[in-house]
């Protein structure tokens, strides 16, 4: 294998971390296939009789970059056989090094038959969290591996008859994968699924493509004439997504986790809603949410499936919205609003008649269906420029506004539960849509920055985000003010003295809002 006698910062971060999941993100130019080759190849040497694969989407792009690469570090004395063909090069220590590309319509049948000691996915940001899943589930299963100079007594990576094997690795290296990516998810700090994945030793290196001091100086200001976005994303790689001619702003205060506590709290002191977007092929979303007598709304529960029968969806919210009550059938919603689309006609036509029905009148229908399923939603505002203001000023950090969990100043009226592996159907997709949410491309400027126009770009998935509309934009209730207790002349009770304590400043902090910026929507 040719010595690399220099790495750059990244590259080095991303050689020496250890064998969990490890992302490097990184931009244009900046070594990232090479780094992650130089340590697949550095593991095949240093465990004799190992199998590793390198992974990409696309054939092309595996034979002309990735393969391209190999070949300036794997001298051909090293090699022992090599099949094009079959996309297989043994070394002459015995270790395997595969190339499976994923265009084929049996690629992931085909990966899940492979057996492997590592891996390596180049430009992750192609392929699926499927693909990916089924790429981690095959690493660690190859036996009969050695290590040079022995393995040491108390080695940690054993199987279950107690052989050992080498260290799981899995490589990856991307370009900026958007905030709607399920590389994002799981890596971003701040990433809908990143708690989940941070315990199971999920890893992020980003590096600059400034960083290559091989680089000349004019590819590099080639790169920094693309405009802000493209460097921010593909040079400096210092941002998840494109951040130019997003919509909103999603505050970090604004994801929450899903306690008991808080759940409870939702449940028996607030006032719960629901709302849907519905499709027919595309995904029907339905939102539950709850308001608080401050003017807080807590999203805390998200449903999205596509191509399912009416009744299906039905009987899944139903299910789902068991968890609201304390008996066995849902609770009365305060509010059920939809997409106003659902009450136009559209079913039942006949032959010397217009249609009679429609998706509304079959989610209340209970011939044929459970009527306890049954849905009675009222049409929701759909006007699209008030809408997104309204949902802007509840995701805006404020700082008139308190923090409900944390008592803090500065913070947002909308709040969202996460998912997590506890809490199963918490926001995830939701949170994807309003990341991923941007304006129109309408231009390229003279600096070769986009430029955007006014309207919402319908090419992006937008399900569970018009669900965050629709609820905003009928102005949602406050919930009940707390009930304080009634407590005789000289006494107290202890189990009351916090509930009277939160209430008070509660009242006080409504007060001081009042008298500061007058009366407002919301008071």
């Amino acid at each position: 294998m040719i010595q690399v006698t220099q790495f750059w910062p990244h590259q080095q971060k991303f050689f020496e971390a250890g064998p969990s999941p490890c992302l490097l993100m990184a931009g244009v130019g900046s070594g990232k296939t090479l780094i992650g080759l130089y340590k697949i190849l550095y593991l095949l040497d240093l465990y004799p009789g190992s199998r590793a694969v390198v992974v990409r989407q696309r054939f092309s792009q595996l034979k002309k970059t990735t393969v391209a690469t190999l070949r300036q570090l794997l001298p051909h004395g090293h090699i022992g056989r090599r099949n094009d063909n079959e996309g297989v090069i043994r070394l002459k220590n015995g270790s395997e090094l595969l190339f499976l590309h994923l265009d084929k319509p049996d690629s992931l049948d085909n990966l899940k038959s492979l057996e492997l000691s590592f891996a390596m996915v180049d430009q992750a940001e192609d392929i699926t969290a499927e693909a990916f899943d089924i790429l981690c589930e095959r690493v660690g299963r190859w036996s009969g591996a050695q290590k040079r100079g022995g393995w040491p007594k108390n080695w940690e990576y054993k199987t279950e008859v107690g052989e050992c094997i080498p260290p799981p690795y899995v490589l990856l290296t991307a370009y900026s994968p958007g905030y709607d990516h399920w590389i994002t998810a799981r890596f971003w700090e701040h990433g809908s699924e990143r708690e989940r994945y941070r315990k199971q030793g999920y890893l992020a290196i980003t590096g600059s493509t400034r960083d290559n001091k091989a680089l000349t100086r004019q590819y590099i200001a080639g790169r920094l004439a693309m405009g802000r976005e493209y460097v921010e994303r593909y040079v400096d790689a210092v941002v998840w997504g494109a951040n130019e001619g997003r919509i909103f702003d999603l505050s970090t205060q604004s994801i929450i986790d899903p306690t008991e506590e808080l759940l409870s709290k939702i449940k028996r002191t607030m006032r719960v809603h629901r709302v849907m977007d519905h499709g027919d092929a595309s995904p029907t979303g339905v939102l539950w949410y709850a308001t608080d007598s401050d003017g807080n709304l807590f999203y805390y529960r998200e449903y999205m499936q596509p191509n399912l029968l009416i009744s299906q969806h039905r009987d899944n919210v139903f299910q789902l919205s068991k968890a609201d009550s304390f008996g066995a059938d849902p609770p009365a919603y305060y509010s059920n609003y939809s997409d106003p689309s659902i009450f136009s006609k559209s079913r039942g036509r006949g032959v010397n008649q217009p249609p009679q029905w429609s998706v509304a009148d079959e989610w209340r229908e209970g011939h044929i269906v459970d009527r306890r399923t049954a849905v009675e939603w009222r049409p929701a505002n759909n006007d699209e420029a008030m809408t997104i203001n309204r949902v802007k000023e509840y995701l805006r950090e404020d700082p008139t506004h308190r923090n409900p969990i944390t008592g803090e100043m500065g913070a947002p009226r909308a709040y969202f539960l996460r998912r997590t592996a506890e809490y199963p159907n918490g926001c995830h997709e939701v949170l994807t849509d309003i990341r991923a949410a941007k304006r129109v491309v309408v231009g390229i400027a003279a600096d070769g920055s986009k430029q955007y126009g006014d309207e919402r770009d319908d090419t992006v998935r937008d399900h569970l985000l018009d669900c965050v509309r629709y609820s905003i934009g009928m102005r949602p209730a406050l919930g009940p003010r707390q009930q304080l207790s009634t407590i005789k002349d000289g006494e107290i009770l202890l189990s009351d003295y916090n509930k009277i304590a939160d209430s008070m400043e509660l009242v006080r902090q409504r007060e001081r809002r009042i008298q500061g910026v007058g009366k407002g929507y919301g008071y």
